[in-house]
């Protein structure tokens, strides 16, 4: 029974927090550093999900090296800045939190940890989470269940104590090859039909249904 889960693991972009503008801008405000044109928000909306880097090099288009690592200084120098200009969370996400106060929560991102620790305590999320995860030296990406792992072991939480919810592919295959059990969100920035087919154990459409879903 889902009732019976005592660790829930949130993905942050497009799961809990509407990032798209102010990502899109960052990306923008690079590529327009180098000389090249911005690029619209729909376009940049589907490089989102796999880390930093690899936005910015889907944002150039095969770059070379050095207009990559160009480009990620000033897309990191940027968005340090404005993390927070027009990010917003989405409807239920507070209250939800707090229903589940008593679960322990993690948050798992791909999102950089510099970016992912000042982002929820800008949002005031810092305080819902046992653990936070994001993209760091030490741990692989998802959709690599290496993170999931380290999360399971953090807390002390057997594999089949726990949920994981995101809106994008890598928190599907994540939590699957974890062996956790996973709920995929259908409002975020990754598009329902890439989630559907890879068959997620659960699925909402809106993040307060998560509440009835674990009753």
């Amino acid at each position: 029974m889902l009732r019976d889960k005592s660790l829930l693991i949130f993905d942050l972009d497009g799961t809990l927090v509407d990032t798209r503008l102010d990502l899109a801008t960052a990306v923008n405000h690079a590529l327009q550093q180098l000389g090249r044109p911005p690029l619209p928000l729909a376009v940049l909306t589907g490089f989102v999900g796999d880390g930093a880097r690899t936005l910015v090099a889907r944002a150039l288009g095969n770059p070379e090296i050095n207009d990559l690592e160009t480009a990620l200084r000033f897309f990191r120098a940027y968005y340090a800045e404005h993390l927070v200009d027009h990010s917003r969370l989405y409807d239920g996400v507070l209250e939800t939190l707090q229903h589940f106060r008593h679960k322990k929560k993690a948050l798992l991102s791909n999102k950089p940890q510099e970016f992912t620790e000042p982002l929820l305590a800008r949002l005031d999320l810092s305080k819902f989470f046992d653990v936070i995860v994001g993209a760091r030296p030490d741990l692989k990406l998802k959709p690599d269940p290496q993170p999931v792992h380290f999360i399971l072991d953090q807390l002390g939480v057997p594999a089949a104590g726990a949920l994981i919810i995101g809106d994008g592919e890598n928190d599907v295959l994540a939590g699957k090859a974890a062996g956790i059990t996973t709920c995929a969100v259908t409002y975020g920035i990754r598009p329902a039909e890439k989630l559907l087919p890879l068959q997620p154990d659960f699925v909402i459409h809106n993040f307060s249904e998560l509440k009835a879903l674990m009753q």
